[in-house]
């Protein structure tokens, strides 16, 4: 005789590591890792059934904060890790979270290509437009005439664009989110980790320590 173990209903709590955020307050970067808490409960995961990966940068932290299985490489890495991840355990969700200077500065090539090959990842930038861990300098996405310590008379650069890099590379999962609305974000993530094929969601953080909004 075959008795069905009932299956455990996952809290928001379970899915949270023993370390503390160690964020700026007010960072958008909050908002971002409650709406994975809510995603990862809305799909009952088990913890051991995710792997989050991350380059460098504040948003890069973010595996610490996660109760899944985690990796913190280096900086514009996050893309390669990643996919080795996925070669060696297609079983597992992978995620990969990245800042806009991680992501489209270093780690642009790795990242364009991972899209051309429709990699089955779920992306996640947390898009600040500015390099907040380094005290502020601009990054790929920081507007022209933006003024940093590095750019005292303004960016002389435009910004680029996250949604026009993604479509024109090949994601086949293009969003964007704010972090200030956990809850919508919390939908995106569910639909990009659902979605077959490489899902990239850029989301705007505020850092409120070097980019205002």
């Amino acid at each position: 005789m075959t008795v069905d173990t009932p299956v455990r209903e996952h809290q928001l709590d379970d899915y949270k590591s023993d370390e503390k955020p160690t964020w700026c307050p007010g960072c958008g970067d909050f908002g971002v890792l409650n709406a994975v808490y809510r995603a990862l409960r809305t799909k009952n995961f088990e913890p051991h059934e995710v792997v989050a990966v991350s380059g460098i940068g504040c948003s890069s932290r973010i595996p610490y904060f996660i109760s899944t299985y985690g990796f913190h490489s280096v900086h514009g890495r996050a893309t390669p890790v990643a996919t080795g991840v996925r070669v060696a355990r297609p079983d597992l969700k992978t995620l990969v979270f990245s800042g806009d200077g991680d992501a489209f500065a270093i780690g642009a090539g790795h990242l364009v290509h991972a899209m051309r090959r429709n990699l089955d990842l779920t992306y996640v930038v947390m898009d600040n437009a500015i390099y907040g861990l380094t005290k502020g300098q601009t990054s790929p996405t920081s507007g022209a005439g933006f003024h940093t310590a590095t750019t005292p008379a303004g960016n002389p650069e435009q910004a680029l664009n996250p949604m026009t890099l993604a479509i024109t590379c090949g994601a086949t999962f293009v969003a964007r989110g704010f972090s200030a609305e956990p809850a919508k974000l919390a939908d995106l993530i569910l639909a990009g980790i659902n979605h077959k094929g490489f899902s990239f969601i850029d989301v705007y953080s505020p850092c409120p320590t070097f980019n205002k909004v």
